[in-house]
């Protein structure tokens, strides 16, 4: 027997249906030709083959929406509200006919909330798996009085409003217990959301970032408990069944308790298992898998949220690599690719929004109500930033971020209704609610928050205007071990002394993998903190041992962070800013290896070299090391002769900041410095602002009161550009380190001819032109921006 097409869409909360399913049932069909050649057995009476219409009809819209819809800055959760709505019995049914009507049926609702059911547990456990439980206590005053305020000023304010207008308006009982679940949905902050939509704004490891997130971690963990005990007792207490609570509440203990004391120490086995930089083994993948099902099985036999299973034993999986990594890479695609955001659209579909009536009374009282928290939650996110003198502008973009609504928040208010507890038309005003709030929030936050510019050069923070004898910093970045032995040989090329010190900053870049927030670690903290896992030993102790080899001339600092890579540009140029850098030296995106062959390049490293060129709040090098720069003592006493350098000077202020720091060079004794300037016959005769700059610094130099015998200045007259090109490409065989000025968006005739060939604009013309393959040899290259003012 089967049952008769629907002329609704998913059902109604207040009403009930009687479902005959076909027996046996019918999964598979024919497919569309033999429906063709017989004209029975429709192939969408078979229920697979409608999950697959259903499916490609979602993605069809949901990314048809995005497509639009990213253009104005809308999230995607904006475009997969809005093909709920759209597939929703308000326009579809209504626009479409009887037979597109049958595609979304009764029947069809069973296996698709069930599908996206299981999608969302698994959402649950990878969350539980990428928080870090040891960042809420590291978190500060301000996360943890906003994590709290946010949950507690809206809680209180909103329960005290249902009880004022429940007087007011003498409601029953069952519709004052449906405001106070209304109220604890709405006060909460999901950790997940925040991240989500930081990392959609991509200020995940901003300073307001890390904030907002360590404050919703708070939040969510209080309200996780809040929760628990809240749920446990009134599905016991209700009908006087006080035993019933108390059975449960304990066996959520027991669960607690079993996962600290046996499932953590086997995630640990099993990382202890695993050899260092392998992945884990798919049998304990599996096993973990194995036991996630079981544990949400126990839980509902129980009566107790089949939520709270995996998102405890997420919570017990340690972050980051190996096994939180690989159940990352095994689950999250498929599970926020296909299954959230089909959970979204169907639970959105559930909606009928012509059922909507404000001349109801308690939907009136339900505005009021939420109008209330909306308001609280804003502002009790304030208050304490208020007390601890956040900037007004970081404030209210804070307030946005934990005022924000997502999955988590449309999840329980479907789960609330499917329970009766609200009904359908209070369901479709929430889903209004949550389209305004996922709508609103990114420009709140964006126009109140703007992270560039915190590193707008309103002060000189460059090489060129140190003082001769300042302490040179310099904050320089590593992604692979081999940047190391370049860097350090680098800072000795600068001829680090007592009387000009210089202040090194490494920090190790790792991308974001298993772990949803950003982490920043330092490595000179002489105290003990709750970070057991190293990711940077032996970079740590390459520095340390090259500081302990300068003593008085270096101090060398470690920093550690994980975050995602389109994002670790901030984390660059906030260090740079914090400790008041002159430099930042990158690495170039390429890999020589010793005999001066191209090895590998990473286009994920270009494309962070390139944001930090933009944002940078002091002068930056990118460091092209093909083989030289990479060997080791190239300046000790086992130097077999003195490292060649070479300036080549053309003009401009990244010209005069390069120059100014091979001065700093021709200090050393086992340095030998040529500057080679390339002028043209135009030159002559011309003195603008920028020739007598290019006059003034090169003087000395001309003079020979620069350094001793080692530096040697000449001047090569040029025509054009490929007569430079001419000059340039025998020096990679003559000299060990070259440095250029960037000097991008300049033009010379010295360059003319050039830009139309240059691959890699971040290196500027010159230096484009000498990392080309075409070039052969093992010498490094220094390319130069002057901070950007």
């Amino acid at each position: 027997m089967g049952f008769g097409p629907s002329y609704r869409i998913f059902a109604n909360g207040t009403v009930q249906y009687t479902i005959c399913p076909d027996l046996p049932p019918r999964v598979n069909s024919n497919g569309i030709w033999g429906f063709l050649r017989s004209r029975v057995n429709n192939p969408l009476d078979y229920s697979l083959n409608r999950l697959n219409l259903e499916l490609v009809m979602v993605f069809l819209v949901t990314e048809g929406c995005h497509l639009v819809l990213k253009r104005v800055g809308m999230t995607k959760l904006v475009s997969q509200i809005l093909a709920g709505i759209i597939l929703g019995p308000n326009l579809f049914v209504y626009f479409s006919g009887r037979n597109v009507r049958a595609l979304f049926t009764i029947e069809s609702q069973e296996l698709v909330d069930m599908i996206t059911h299981f999608g969302y547990l698994i959402f649950l456990l990878l969350t539980g798996v990428k928080i870090d439980v040891n960042m809420v206590l590291l978190t500060g005053k301000n996360g943890l009085y906003t994590g709290v305020a946010s949950l507690v000023v809206p809680l209180l304010l909103g329960l005290a409003g249902v009880v004022r207008v429940g007087a007011q308006w003498r409601l029953p009982k069952n519709s004052k217990l449906a405001l106070v679940n209304f109220v604890a949905l709405q006060s909460i902050t999901p950790f997940p959301i925040v991240a989500c939509l930081l990392d959609d704004l991509k200020i995940l490891n901003s300073e307001i970032g890390r904030l907002g997130l360590s404050s919703a971690l708070v939040s969510d963990i209080l309200s996780m408990f809040l929760q628990i005990i809240t749920t446990l007792a009134i599905g016991g207490v209700e009908g006087g069944k006080h035993a019933q609570a108390v059975v449960k509440f304990t066996g959520v203990l027991l669960y607690f308790a079993f996962v600290i004391k046996v499932i953590r120490p086997a995630m640990h086995w099993i990382i202890s298992r695993t050899p260092e930089g392998r992945p884990v083994k798919n049998v304990y993948v599996y096993a973990i898998l194995l036991y996630f099902i079981a544990s949400t099985v126990m839980f509902q036999l129980a009566g107790i949220s089949t939520f709270l299973a995996p998102f405890i034993l997420g919570l017990a999986i340690p972050d980051g690599p190996p096994l939180g990594v690989s159940l990352v890479e095994k689950l999250d695609c498929f599970t926020s690719g296909v299954l959230l955001p089909l959970f979204i659209t169907t639970r959105v579909m559930k909606a009928n929004f012509l059922e909507i009536n404000f001349s109801s009374e308690f939907l009136q009282v339900s505005s009021i109500v939420t109008a209330i928290v909306i308001v609280a939650k804003f502002i009790g996110s304030m208050i304490p930033s208020i007390v601890l003198k956040l900037p007004k502008r970081d404030m209210l973009a804070l307030a946005f971020i934990m005022s924000s609504k997502g999955v988590v928040d449309l999840v329980a208010v479907s789960f609330v209704r499917d329970n009766k507890i609200l009904t359908n038309d209070i369901y479709s005003f929430m889903v209004v609610v949550f389209l305004a709030t996922a709508i609103i929030t990114p420009y709140g936050v964006k126009y109140f928050y703007d992270p560039s510019r915190k590193y707008a050069g309103y002060q000189r923070r460059n090489i060129l205007h140190l003082k001769p004898n300042a302490e040179l910093r310099i904050v320089t970045t590593i992604h692979r071990p081999d940047n190391v032995a370049a860097i350090l040989n680098l800072v000795d090329t600068i001829c680090p002394t007592k009387e000009r010190t210089v202040a090194l900053y490494g920090l190790h870049l790792i991308e974001l993998v298993g772990r949803a927030s950003p982490l920043f670690i330092s490595h000179r903290m002489h105290k003990r903190t709750l970070i057991k896992t190293s990711y940077s030993d032996n970079i740590i102790a390459a520095f340390s041992h090259y500081e302990h080899n300068h003593w008085d001339a270096v101090s060398a600092n470690v920093y550690t962070a994980l975050s995602p890579p389109r994002l670790m540009h901030e984390d660059i140029c906030m260090l740079a800013l914090n400790k008041l850098a002159s430099l930042i030296v990158l690495p170039f995106h390429r890999k020589w290896s010793e005999d001066g062959s191209l090895e590998s390049e990473d286009k994920k490293l270009r494309t962070l070299n390139s944001s930090v060129l933009e944002r940078a709040p002091c002068s930056v090098g990118i460091l092209v090391d093909r083989g030289q720069l990479g060997g080791s003592n190239l300046l000790g006493p086992s130097a077999e002769s003195p490292l060649r350098v070479a300036m080549i000077y053309i003009g401009g202020k990244d010209d005069r900041e390069a120059l100014t720091l091979a001065k700093r060079m021709a200090n050393g004794t086992n340095i030998t410095l040529d500057v080679i300037r390339i002028t043209h016959h135009s030159d002559k005769g011309i003195s603008d602002w920028e020739k007598m700059y290019d006059s003034e610094i090169l003087k000395d130099i001309k003079n020979g009161s620069i350094g001793s015998r080692n530096v040697s200045y000449r001047e090569e007259m040029v025509d054009d550009g490929p007569n430079t090109a001419l000059l340039i490409r025998p020096m990679g065989n003559e000299y060990d380190l070259i440095i250029v000025g960037r000097r991008q968006m300049e033009t010379s005739p010295q360059t003319l001819g050039l830009h139309e060939w240059s691959e890699f604009p971040e290196l500027g013309v010159i230096g484009d032109l000498l990392a080309t393959t075409e070039i052969t040899g093992s010498f490094s290259v220094l390319v130069i921006q002057q901070q950007k003012i």
